[in-house]
């Protein structure tokens, strides 16, 4: 009995062990915790930087507080890559930890080491618009300020976004059918169509009526709403990779050399067939067609200046060529729905947009005086013919930027036709010895606004059948 009650007072003393070891925790802790605390922290920060990836979260005993969670975010070393050579527009790439205020139109790339940690600058200034040779419409474009900061000194997060943002201006030409074109969607495509719709557009100066405008389009390139940042209240959001400003290469086309995944005009032709679902990839041949139907020719014609005068005589020789001819200037307003009212305003233009892009792709050529119109060529089918007739004013060089181009990067063909002096109405306006007439280069140097307003704002065209005649016949051969 003895050894029994010998051992029960042995394991007495030895179950009271545990709890004497327990309080002296408690009191190591309580003296030592913040000694522990930075302990624990720094550790968390090691492990988050051997694994590569941001931090997570740690359990921390405070003796004063109690249990308690921190979250150390993993702050990455940014990689800024700015462009500001290029004549057409500045594009800023940032990677890191990137927060965006549009309320002040400000991006913050955050630091580990603070701002200025390995950057040749901690502020600058960026235009996102395409334009940015034009001093005139580049005053109106909004300016971002780029500010490397440190942790510290960044807004807190209001959005966190998991896919990369593209930043740009809706402003300058918006609006003008071939700027609309040439300075916001083919840069847009170029920019983000080889992320595969996992894009998120922040977007100064929006226009809403353009994004429904061009609503088909906007949706093929990001599969989010694009955020107005005028409007976006003091939301700060959030951001691992960002593109400040849209890639631009030439006058509405494209340099594949220069384009993620050797993007062309070819892809942009397709996407804009898929987006607005154009039946037609390529034009007819006649050569294997010759019991079908002529090939479809259609004329642009006008509502203002650069007008065709003699439409009907021009309808006639094609005709007699061999075309099926139409006239149309394509962007006109959209049919009635079937209780007879016009489509809602806010619709207009989305519907002159399907209806555009499904008349042009009807036709296997096109005849157009240097304009706007010409832009509906990206609807035309592959192999297709592109005509345009150049007015008067020494323009000849900056219709093959603007229009001839264009056309044979997306494997179509192209002729140019230059009027003269007696095919252009100021021969009726201007004596016929008359500088205007003769010799325009002076009048290029003294003022591009005076150039516009004379020989794009004042001239209506005559078209000599018998000089234009073996322009459509050519044409016509082409198409075989």
């Amino acid at each position: 009995m003895k050894p029994a009650a010998r051992s029960k007072k042995g394991r007495g003393a030895f179950c009271n062990l545990p709890l004497l070891l327990l309080i002296g925790a408690i009191q190591f802790l309580v003296i030592y915790s913040p000694a522990i605390d930075r302990y624990m922290v720094m550790i968390t920060k090691e492990t988050s930087l051997i694994a590569g990836k941001p931090g997570f979260p740690s359990l921390l005993l405070d003796g004063r507080r109690g249990f308690k969670l921190v979250v150390e975010e993993f702050v990455p070393e940014p990689r800024v890559a700015c462009d500001f050579a290029d004549p057409r527009s500045d594009v800023c790439e940032l990677e890191g930890a990137i927060r965006i205020r549009g309320s002040t139109s400000e991006v913050f790339v955050v630091a580990p080491g603070g701002a200025g940690a390995g950057m040749n600058a901690t502020q600058w200034t960026i235009q996102p618009y395409t334009r940015k040779g034009e001093a005139r419409v580049m005053r109106g474009i909004a300016e971002l300020t780029v500010r490397v900061v440190g942790a510290g000194e960044a807004p807190a997060c209001t959005v966190r976004h998991d896919v990369p943002a593209v930043v740009y201006s809706n402003g300058g030409y918006c609006g003008n059918y071939y700027h609309d074109f040439n300075d916001n969607i083919i840069p847009l495509f170029i920019t983000s169509r080889h992320l595969g719709g996992e894009v998120q557009l922040l977007v100064a100066q929006k226009q809403r009526w353009w994004f429904d405008k061009y609503r088909e389009i906007v949706d093929g390139l990001t599969n989010y709403e694009a955020v107005d940042l005028g409007g976006d209240g003091g939301e700060v959001r959030c951001f691992r990779r960002a593109t400040l400003g849209l890639r631009s290469h030439k006058e509405l086309s494209i340099d594949p050399r220069r384009a993620p995944r050797n993007l062309s005009m070819v892809d942009f032709k397709r996407f804009l067939m898929w987006r607005y679902a154009l039946p037609r990839e390529h034009a007819i041949r006649t050569e294997e067609d010759e019991g079908a139907a002529r090939p479809r020719l259609l004329i642009i014609a006008r509502r203002s200046r650069r007008r065709f005068v003699n439409l009907p005589e021009i309808v006639a020789l094609a005709e007699e060529v061999g075309f099926e001819v139409t006239t149309s200037d394509v962007m006109s307003p959209p049919k009635q729905n079937k209780k007879g009212a016009l489509a809602a305003a806010g619709d207009e233009g989305h519907a002159r947009m399907a209806d555009a892009s499904a008349l042009v792709n009807s036709f296997d050529a096109m005849v157009a005086v240097h304009g706007s119109g010409l832009t509906n060529l990206v609807f035309l089918p592959m192999n297709a013919v592109v005509v345009q007739v150049v007015p008067l004013g020494r323009m000849e060089g900056l219709a093959m930027d603007e229009y001839g181009v264009p056309p044979r990067d997306m494997n179509m063909r192209y002729l140019q036709y230059n009027i003269t002096a007696e095919e252009s109405t100021l021969s009726e306006a201007f004596p016929r010895t008359h500088p205007v007439l003769l010799d325009p280069m002076p009048i290029h140097k003294q003022s591009w606004s005076l150039v516009k307003d004379i020989y794009l704002g004042q001239q209506d065209v005559r078209l000599d059948l018998r000089r234009f005649r073996p322009v459509l016949e050519k044409a016509i051969r082409l198409l075989r």
